[in-house]
């Protein structure tokens, strides 16, 4: 599970190969940081800065218990455990989960209780069992990982919060705050360390009190309705049959508490780079329910899919530090970002994939889907996406309207004028400038409750890495480690780390299956699970310029034509002479708006590629191809490059291709 970072004092980062400490809070978000290698010098940051620096890869927050950052130290992926490890967490959590929003000081009598909730289920499990699994939980801020067996075997690291501590922190809040969903934080925070440290003073040293960590004081602060107390007194399941789906229509009480994701596709239609009327595109919104502020878009050509929902919610989790520089015309900040705690979806093919389900469980986000044929219960999004057709789109040259009594002997091809980049400096300005300025009813403006919210200690959960969010939320998939790599439809990932794992797995007796992720919209690369090390290893694509920037989508209807053209053998250059002819065909033949539009997904057209704001290395081609051709050098691994020249079997090729499916 991915930890949340909260930037705070203490908080440690690594910034271009230099590491750093933040020691003080000069002012509301900007921080004095002291360079751990050279202890003299500090620099100030602005949080704006730091996220800015994290969107572009160049920032890694360093968790507090780890004594050095190391890149993808953090990648013990739950995901990539073994089947059995993850039940046996899954049923820990299970076990624990009620227990998670009892303070220490009442747990004692909760904790028999839920033994005896569990016996009556059918589950046998002691009580010290349940003390060292929750131990192992809280000490870990909410790492799922914990629960493993071999990650804490040898028993609880740390007991649970000193019982001194836990009455601090219960008079801390007592004396600022009344209400609990007016709590602020950081002010808790810091009194309670100013409260210890006074403490201290009058201590001996190995008596002295250990200030607990922010992401603490927000679970004793966070909101526990009657909901959570049953779960204490009922049992989980129990609690759910008692309250039937009001969870799901529950008001949340804080900005991220609940999400509601949904597409659309927009009453508008877009022109190609010809001028060519293209056809409707398909809008994924992730909305926030408390303050109703859009957290994420994501806008394309393809049919509502996986690939949709994986880049609307990374520019949901991202700061959108891009918006000044990609958008100047838009006046205001696109202020929501953030992790959320609850994910609320329908019940579509996309939102019921292992690829979300599993990246949700990495990031710590709890998915509800709604119940069929009900969609009030994402209501939220359900209205946005009709004030959006009203207020912006049905006012764009091209729209198609939503109601034909409306549309008349408008012609929405011919009235066309917009691209997609237009299109979304428009819906930036639409969305930023517009929607989130304006009171709705009684309540204020989404912006207005974003920042009284900020005012009020809330801060919004970010991974460590832009890598963590980015490969917890690719797709999975398996394979075996060969002398030519990893093979996954005709093409081969390779590396020499790649290459070391199989030998170390063989040495274990562990086999030559791996399991890796990757990213549907660009097959250069893999990440491959090195269960050994709990981290990633990039393997790249032995053949660059076919698979650089090239998606899954277009990669399989290629591989469609190349099993059309050549009844009997099926080869990478086939493939790719597949490819050539395909794009020819599309570019050079009158089209229909059918045809434009497949031809824009297989470009992978869409909001993710214009608004994307990493920042590639100068020499970062001649690296990747300085490392494809280190592995094609060696006699062991030249056969990756050979291989490109066997043929294999059509019949090998158990998949044909429908031109308009989506592939999840």
């Amino acid at each position: 599970m991915i930890m949340r970072m909260y930037v705070s004092i203490g908080t440690k980062f690594k910034l271009n190969e230099r590491f750093f400490e933040v020691v003080e809070e000069v002012e509301k978000d900007i921080f004095l940081a002291k360079d751990l290698n050279f202890g003299s010098t500090q620099q100030k940051f602005t949080l704006t800065e730091l996220y800015s620096y994290l969107e572009q890869g160049s920032l890694e927050f360093q968790h507090n218990k780890e004594k050095k950052v190391a890149p993808h130290s953090d990648f013990a992926d739950f995901s990539m455990l073994h089947v059995k490890k993850q039940e046996e967490a899954k049923y820990r959590y299970f076990a624990i989960e009620p227990l998670l929003q009892v303070s220490d000081q009442e747990l004692k009598p909760y904790v028999k209780e839920r033994c005896e909730v569990l016996r009556l289920q059918g589950y046998k499990v002691s009580e010290r069992s349940l003390y060292r699994w929750l131990s192992a939980f809280l000490d870990s801020e909410g790492d799922i990982r914990s629960l493993v067996d071999q990650l804490h075997n040898s028993g609880p690291k740390e007991k649970l919060i000193h019982g001194e501590v836990d009455l601090i922190i219960a008079e801390v809040m007592d004396s600022l705050y009344k209400r609990r969903e007016l709590a602020n934080p950081k002010k808790v925070f810091y009194g309670v360390v100013d409260r210890i440290n006074t403490e201290n003073q009058s201590r001996r040293r190995e008596d002295k009190l250990k200030p607990p960590s922010l992401s603490t004081i927000r679970r004793r602060i966070k909101d526990s309705d009657s909901y959570e107390r049953d779960k204490v007194r009922l049992g989980h399941e129990k609690a759910r049959k008692k309250y039937g789906s009001a969870r799901l229509l529950q008001r949340p009480t804080y900005p991220l508490q609940r999400v509601e994701m949904d597409h659309t596709k927009l009453d508008l239609i877009l022109l190609d780079k010809n001028n060519q009327p293209l056809g409707r595109p398909t809008i994924t919104t992730a909305l926030d329910k408390y303050t109703g502020y859009p957290l994420g878009i994501y806008v394309g050509y393809e049919p509502p899919s996986y690939t949709a929902v994986m880049y609307c919610l990374l520019h949901a989790f991202a700061p959108k530090t891009y918006l000044k520089e990609r958008f100047p015309s838009v006046k205001n900040d696109w202020i929501a970002y953030g992790l959320p705690d609850l994910l609320v979806v329908d019940r579509g093919k996309e939102f019921k994939s292992k690829h979300l389900s599993e990246a949700c469980l990495q990031l710590d986000i709890q998915l509800e889907h709604t119940p069929a044929r009900k969609p009030w219960y994402k209501g939220s999004v359900e209205r946005h996406f009709r004030t959006l057709n009203e207020g912006l789109i049905h006012q764009l040259p091209g729209t198609t309207f939503s109601n034909v009594s409306k549309k008349g002997e408008y012609d929405p091809e011919k009235n066309a004028v917009m691209m997609l980049d237009n299109f979304l400096e428009h819906l930036h300005i639409y969305i930023v400038d517009i929607y989130a300025q304006e009171p709705r009813g009684d309540r204020p403006s989404p912006a207005q409750m974003w920042i009284r919210a900020l005012e009020n200690g809330f801060t919004p959960a970010i991974p460590s890495s832009k890598l963590d969010w980015t490969i917890a939320l690719m797709k999975l998939g398996n394979g075996s480690i060969q002398s030519t790599g990893i093979r996954k439809d005709y093409l081969y990932y390779q590396s020499s780390d790649l290459q070391d794992l199989k030998i170390r797995l063989g040495l274990k007796g562990k086999g030559n299956m791996v399991k890796y992720k990757y990213d549907p919209s660009d097959l250069s690369k893999i990440y491959v699970y090195d269960e050994l090390k709990m981290q990633y290893i990039e393997a790249l694509c032995t053949d660059q310029e076919y698979s650089r920037y090239l998606n899954e989508y277009s990669h399989r209807l290629y591989l469609a034509t190349a099993k059309e053209e050549e009844k009997k053998y099926v080869s990478i250059d086939n493939i790719a002479a597949a490819r050539a002819k395909t794009e020819e065909l599309l570019q050079a033949h009158i089209m229909n708006k059918k045809e434009r539009q497949r031809l824009e997904r297989m470009s992978g057209e869409g909001s993710n590629k214009l608004l994307n704001t990493e920042k590639r290395n100068k020499s970062e081609n001649q690296v990747i191809e300085g490392e494809v051709e280190k592995i094609s050098s060696t006699p062991e691994k030249a056969a990756a490059k050979l291989n490109r020249k066997e043929h294999y079997k059509a019949e090998e090729l158990n998949f044909d291709v429908d031109w308009d499916v989506t592939y999840d």
